[in-house]
């Protein structure tokens, strides 16, 4: 219970699933996965420069590119499927050094989680102290589900900083993530692996996708490709 290393979260191979979205739940297996890492990952900008917070200051929204080829988004998936199948990354992120607050904005430029829903918006800019990550709840060697990262085709990842000491630091990340190759159950052909996952008959993990007031929209076009449609938790324990 509690917050855990997003190590032990992260699904095996052949393990069932419920995925949140705003439209309801998809159901499924993982079929195979890889563990994709970057460790040390040292905070750039769109350009590929260093970025060095000055002292008691916030840094804008930035991507998690790859410093080799900044045009690259380390974090996206550009195709809805691979290899015949439907992908999606499932991970979280540890930080150093201790005096930076990392404010995850999913997708870019919208929700940042831990907001208590009577209190006004969250502002990284300011450094709030509520809605960040540091190293603290999530350490750099050893990320936690303090914020687990779901992040399906065509959805960027962004960040804001905010560095709460009187001296500079550049924010040095771990990026620990399994990219999931998956099957997913319809109700035509799997009526009863959806109720058994539904109604927890059967181990399986129960992510969601987004982490604001609502789940993120699965969206016609990945609706398509995905030849899924979501249904309530309601719906599905009673197929």
């Amino acid at each position: 219970m509690g917050v855990k290393p997003i190590r032990e979260k992260i699904l095996e191979k052949n393990y069932l699933f419920a995925l949140e979205l705003l439209e309801g739940f998809v159901f499924g297996r993982t079929v195979r996965r890889r563990i994709c890492q970057y460790k040390p990952y040292r905070l750039i900008d769109s350009a590929g420069n260093d970025v060095d917070i000055t002292a008691a200051s916030p840094q804008a929204e930035l991507r998690f590119n790859d410093p080799r080829n900044p045009k690259n988004d380390i974090l996206y998936l550009k195709t809805s499927t691979n290899s015949g199948y439907p992908w999606f990354f499932h991970g979280a992120i540890g930080i150093k050094p201790q005096f930076i607050n990392m404010y995850l904005r999913f997708p870019e430029g919208k929700d940042i989680p831990g907001k208590f829903p009577e209190v006004d918006p969250i502002k990284p800019g300011s450094g709030d102290d509520l809605g960040y990550i540091n190293s603290l709840n999530s350490p750099y060697e050893e990320p936690t589900d303090w914020i687990e990262i779901v992040i399906p085709p065509g959805q960027h990842l962004g960040a804001e900083y905010y560095n709460k000491d009187n001296r500079n630091h550049q924010p040095v990340m771990n990026l620990l993530f399994a990219l999931y190759w998956i099957q997913l159950y319809t109700r035509e052909k799997n009526p009863a692996q959806i109720r058994r996952i539904a109604n927890r008959e059967v181990p399986a993990a129960f992510l969601t996708v987004g982490f604001g007031d609502a789940p993120l929209e699965l969206g016609d076009a990945l609706k398509k490709d995905w030849r899924v449609e979501p249904m309530s938790l309601e719906e599905a324990g009673a197929l």
